[in-house]
């Protein structure tokens, strides 16, 4: 008894607390206010710019920098040498370690250094426990000042760039990514990937000239936080930076996309039972006025995941995807604008001609006020903690600077997302969607297709060959 009576009173106070519980849609929250540490920064006299900010939370320190150069200043013949330089810097060896001794002695402590090359700039990052932080910067200034650039490790690193260029077609998505940005970036740096010819032309002159061209002190932005003091940080640098010598080379931009592609089919032969679709254009640069007016209406059209309505629609009501999507990609030389989806062989141009209604609905009648405030909201919630560690905000400002933008863009863009309207996000749909004009790349079997490439217009065979 004593049992049915405890039963029927958790019963009651679980209905009572349902009916007394607000609905999610109508709870009102204050606004979300961003106002995040400002790092330190100071120049060297050897002209490095650094961004320091202190954290005493743990015994740790970490540090980024970050050059002008990457992917895009590769010579033509010889695409994939920033790539290679950027491996060989951290494998290479460093003054006089070799790559394995410098292995062995950040393992020793737990430390770690990573560098690579990225489409736009170069960077190495480091972390470390604060009590290794002398042995783990004099290996980090080695690699940079004094690198070994061994030829065994040479040889090592164009051979696993080649054997990644050779599987490059076993990924129905790396293929229609490659082929997607090939076909509308043409010649343009943006659009060029390594290619076993190329890899294999590059020498170990080719890497110490681009190591000397671009990692140099006055062509770098050095981001650290950790326990550490600011006089102690300057001390550090000075130590250990102190004797680089400035290069007085300045890295000349790449010019814009033109963005001169044929629009049309692109047809990828792959063996697969499904069918990867990748289809836009051209879209805007990572300084244009009108990117996050596209950026909260890319959310409502396909980039909010499954309340976007590519995903409502293709995904969830028509069970024609398993991913599906649009993302805004803006880049300093023109950006893109594309939609994705990974659909049934059988299904193939149902979920394109979809993909494609779509698209043509938001340029024609433009977003809802609901869409609109949905996609708003959840930008700035995401914004305001995607900088929420002091690693993350000391690095975003020394990138934002290597990138050109002044030093409270932080708050500029939070403040451009509010301030975005429905007109606004209507009016770039009816200007920058442009979905008579597009690419359409199709990965897959043209055979399990449930109608020939051609019905959706002319088809340009795409080779896979692999050289």
């Amino acid at each position: 008894m004593k049992r049915t009576n405890l039963l029927t009173l958790l019963s009651l106070l679980i209905l009572v607390s349902a009916a007394l519980a607000e609905n999610p849609r109508d709870m009102r929250f204050s606004e979300l206010t961003f106002d995040p540490a400002e790092p330190v920064r100071f120049e060297t006299e050897n002209g490095m710019v650094v961004y320091f900010l202190e954290y005493h939370d743990l015994p740790i320190v970490a540090a980024a920098a970050y050059f002008r150069g990457g992917d895009v200043h590769d010579p033509s013949e010889k695409i994939g040498l920033a790539e290679i330089t950027a491996q060989l810097v951290r494998t290479g060896g460093a003054g006089d370690r070799t790559g394995d001794q410098v292995d062995e002695d950040l393992d020793f402590v737990g430390a770690n250094i990573r560098s690579a090359s990225h489409l736009e700039h170069l960077s190495i990052r480091l972390n470390a426990l604060i009590k290794d932080h002398e042995l783990v910067f004099g290996i980090l200034a080695d690699m940079l000042m004094r690198p070994a650039f061994d030829a065994d490790k040479l040889a090592l690193e164009v051979s696993n760039l080649q054997d990644g260029i050779r599987r490059q077609n076993d990924d129905s998505w790396s293929i229609s990514r490659r082929v997607f940005r090939q076909t509308v970036y043409g010649d343009h740096p943006y659009g060029r990937f390594a290619t076993l010819e190329s890899s294999g032309r590059i020498t170990r002159e080719d890497v110490l000239t681009q190591h000397r061209r671009f990692y140099a002190p006055d062509n770098c932005i050095l981001a650290i936080t950790g326990d550490l003091a600011l006089e102690e940080a300057k001390q550090l640098i000075d130590k250990h930076f102190g004797s680089w010598r400035r290069s007085g080379r300045r890295i000349e931009p790449i010019s814009p996309a033109a963005g001169s592609f044929t629009p049309g089919i692109y047809y990828a032969e792959k063996d697969i039972n499904q069918a990867n679709i990748r289809l836009g254009h051209l879209g805007l640069d990572d300084k244009h006025p009108d990117r996050f007016a596209m950026e909260v209406m890319n959310f409502a059209l396909g980039g909010g995941g499954f309340s976007s309505r590519m995903t409502s629609q293709i995904r969830t009501t028509a069970g024609l995807a398993y991913s599906v999507g649009t993302i805004q990609a803006t880049f300093p030389h023109r950006g893109l604008f594309f939609g994705y989806c990974l659909t049934r062989a059988d299904a193939m141009s149902e979920a394109v001609r979809m993909m494609l209604e779509i698209i043509e609905d938001v340029r024609s009648n433009g977003i809802r006020e609901e869409e609109m405030e949905l996609a708003k909201d959840s930008i700035l919630n995401s914004y305001v903690f995607d900088y929420d560690t002091p690693g993350e905000l000391v690095s975003a400002r020394a990138q934002l600077e290597l990138s050109g933008f002044p030093p409270d863009q932080l708050q500029r863009t939070l403040e451009a997302y509010k301030a975005v309207t429905l007109e606004d996000c209507n009016r770039v749909a009816r200007e920058h969607l442009d979905p008579d004009h597009l690419a359409i790349v199709i990965t897959g079997d043209r055979t399990q297709f449930d109608h020939p490439p051609e019905t959706l217009g002319p088809v340009t065979a795409v080779s896979m060959e692999t050289r």
